[in-house]
């Protein structure tokens, strides 16, 4: 419960801060924790292997999966299957909870997590 409360507050602070960061044509980068968070499924996976390289995900069996959720939800997005898309997301954000704390570093969890629910939102408004 504390953590949905700390991700609702800081998915509110960052549309508070930049609600331009998911229109299109405008610069939607925001560095966190190292990484640059734009709201596509690709700068996700670039952000799971910069965290892998820096220890922040110590197994390389939870950075494997985190990678083909999000290779699997490319993959519905090529095929236009926005809501199976969305759907690996948020098994996504599933596997970054249950690891928290475990093989992934709690603040860079967040960090995930945030970045996350930003491409999910920009999936959902299409």
């Amino acid at each position: 419960m504390k953590r949905w409360l700390v991700v609702v507050v800081l998915l509110a602070l960052g549309a508070f801060v930049g609600l331009n960061l998911l229109t299109p044509g405008t610069a939607s980068a925001q560095a966190v924790d190292g990484c640059v968070h734009t709201a596509t499924i690709d700068s996700l996976e670039a952000c799971v292997e910069h965290a892998a390289v820096q220890g922040f995900i110590n197994n390389q069996g939870v950075t494997h999966s985190l990678l083909a959720k999000l290779d699997a939800a490319e993959e519905a997005l090529e095929h236009g299957h926005t809501k199976a898309a969305i759907h690996q997301l948020e098994a996504f954000l599933h596997e970054v909870y249950a690891q928290s704390g475990k093989h992934i570093d709690p603040e860079h969890a967040m960090g995930l997590e945030m970045h996350a629910q930003l491409v999910i939102q920009a999936l959902k408004k299409g």
